[in-house]
C-alpha cells in the first residue's frame, strides 16, 4: 500500500497499521498527531468510535441532522413565545 498523507494533516505522512475489523484484519495507516486518530484503509478515511470505523459521510449527515433538528427545537420555541 503506497504511503499516505493525513486528509488532516497533509505534510504529514501516515504510519502504517493493522486494523481488526468485523472482517478480520485490515492493513491501512493511522495519523501520527496525538488526538487526530484519522486512519486510511483501501475504502478511504475514517475514525474509529467505540473501536469501530465512522465514515466522514454518515457522520456528516448526524451533524446535519442535529443541526436541523436544533433550528427547529429554536423555532418552535421561538414562535410558543
Amino acid at each position: 500500500m503506497a504511503q499516505r498523507s493525513c486528509d488532516r494533516h497533509k505534510n504529514l505522512q501516515m504510519i502504517p497499521s493493522s486494523l481488526e475489523s468485523s472482517g478480520g484484519a485490515v492493513s491501512g495507516h493511522v495519523c501520527p498527531v496525538p488526538g487526530c486518530g484519522r486512519h486510511h484503509a483501501e475504502d478511504g478515511y475514517f475514525d474509529l468510535a467505540d473501536g469501530k470505523p465512522v465514515r466522514e459521510e454518515k457522520r456528516l449527515k448526524e451533524k446535519i441532522t442535529l443541526a436541523a433538528d436544533e433550528i427547529l427545537r429554536m423555532l418552535r420555541a421561538k414562535a410558543g413565545t
